[in-house]
């Protein structure tokens, strides 16, 4: 079975979610949460670190994009919320310059 290592950058209700869900399935032997604000995702890998006793080990930690070096998969749920008011595409264009810049963040690394 494979047992790799798999980066999620926003802690969010959809990042800390997929964080949940992936450490449920055992697939990976790490899984790192990174987020901008830190203690948040510090605060998950914390939470769902409780669960690891129910399932195969795996190592659950907050981390930087460093952490990102020899991961097998990086999942992006990171992105602005929509304003109230505020068209589709305009909140398309502000996420996409939130995960341009992920994106350059990660490939420092990986």
């Amino acid at each position: 079975m494979f047992r790799g290592k798999i980066v999620i950058v926003g802690s969010g209700d959809v990042g800390s979610t997929t964080a949940y869900t992936i450490m449920l399935g055992g697939l990976f032997s790490e899984i790192v949460i990174i987020d901008q604000n830190h203690a948040k995702a510090e605060g998950d890998a914390l939470d769902i670190s409780h669960g690891v006793a129910h399932t195969k080990p795996v190592s659950v930690y907050a981390g930087d994009y460093k952490d990102c070096k020899d991961c097998d998969i990086v999942v992006i749920t990171a992105g602005a919320n929509q304003n109230p008011g505020e068209n589709r595409i305009d909140l398309l264009k502000r996420n996409a310059v939130i995960v341009k810049s992920i994106t350059e963040s990660i490939m420092k690394y990986a």
